[in-house]
């Protein structure tokens, strides 16, 4: 990995200006950083961060109305439908109409998504732990929970 990057102050700048000071450059390096990873370790299964999150989450909730899984997940509907298309042309998901409301799709896996999904879960993991090699056990802790402050609305 390279060096932070450290040079001389602008006039009235302070050292909290530096680049190398900013949560927004440090997020985006180390999001970088994960996404390189992620792609390295799912490549053989052709998962992406994204749609390995949409399968996760239809695995952990079964019949999850695509709607819900568009909130869950912090999409728009617009940008998932092709995903959803994709999932399903590969044989990882299917949709059924909500037996009330046509308009209503119910998400489940496939049964090969179903048995490969601990496999993928593994290499998840198996990632993350790469990625965060450096921190321990309570420092992951405490960056899932301050990073989960930034984007959630819930309190406390």
């Amino acid at each position: 990995m390279d060096e932070a990057h450290t040079s001389r102050s602008a006039p009235g700048a302070t050292p909290e200006d530096a680049l190398d000071a900013q949560i927004g450059y440090n997020l985006k390096r180390a999001s970088a950083f994960a996404l390189n990873d992620f792609a390295v370790e799912m490549a053989e299964a052709a998962l992406r961060p994204v749609t390995y999150g949409m399968l996760a989450l239809i695995d952990e909730k079964p019949g999850i109305r695509a709607a819900e899984l568009c909130r869950l997940l912090g999409m728009k509907s617009a940008n998932m439908a092709p995903l959803l298309a994709e999932l399903e042309e590969r044989g990882l998901v299917e949709r059924d109409d909500h037996a009330g409301d046509r308009r209503v799709q119910m998400l489940t896996l496939t049964q090969a998504a179903r048995e490969a999904m601990p496999g993928w879960r593994r290499q998840v993991r198996r990632h993350e732990d790469r990625f965060l090699h450096r921190l321990t056990k309570k420092e992951r802790a405490t960056l899932l929970r301050l990073l989960r402050l930034i984007w959630t609305d819930e309190e406390g």
